[in-house]
């Protein structure tokens, strides 16, 4: 798949709602890794066949442990120095590699600061291979909750997605002007 700046990113999105899988039985703002098989068993859970060019959508939480949070609670949030945050993620692993690579996914998303749970493994950063060995655009910071509940009412977890992120040159991130149609 090409992917810039210019383009406009269409497909059928899927939404995997982990948080809502897993019983909230985490905390978001730990390096909690979100395995293969968990993904595999929301899927199924859910009624999700994935099929080659989806765009798959993870909501971990995040967003909606965030807001559950108080200002103080946020606030200290950004207190945090440098890399010493800790947040949930998809997990650093060969299975998950295998898996994004072999499901021919057209982008990944999800409601959390990164894909990958933070802090990443040192020897497997998935952000270097998903970005620059294989040009697979990935979504951040997702706000999830809306959309999760449509999916929940509807009892439908695929959509139409389109998502048409800044055309800024140099630039190497962008807020995604995305949007789902049922």
């Amino acid at each position: 798949m090409r992917f810039s700046p210019t383009d406009i990113l269409v497909g059928r999105g899927v939404l995997l709602d982990i948080w809502s899988f897993l019983n909230k039985s985490y905390d978001p703002f730990t390096s909690h890794a979100i395995t293969f098989k968990e993904i595999e068993e929301c899927a199924k859970a859910q009624n999700v066949r994935f099929q080659y060019g989806d765009i798959l959508i993870i909501r971990t939480g995040w967003v909606d442990a965030y807001l559950r949070k108080s200002k103080e609670e946020r606030d200290k949030l950004g207190d945090v120095v440098g890399l010493n945050h800790e947040f949930v993620g998809v997990e650093q692993s060969q299975d998950m590699v295998n898996f994004l690579h072999d499901t021919y996914f057209s982008a990944v998303a999800g409601d959390q600061p990164g894909f990958e749970k933070w802090p990443p493994l040192p020897n497997l950063v998935l952000h270097s291979i998903l970005l620059p060995l294989w040009g697979l655009p990935i979504g951040e910071m997702w706000d999830l909750e809306e959309l999760s509940k449509v999916c929940r009412e509807k009892g439908q977890y695929t959509f139409f997605f389109a998502s048409t992120p800044a055309n800024v040159p140099g630039g190497v991130g962008s807020i995604s002007n995305a949007m789902a149609v049922f």
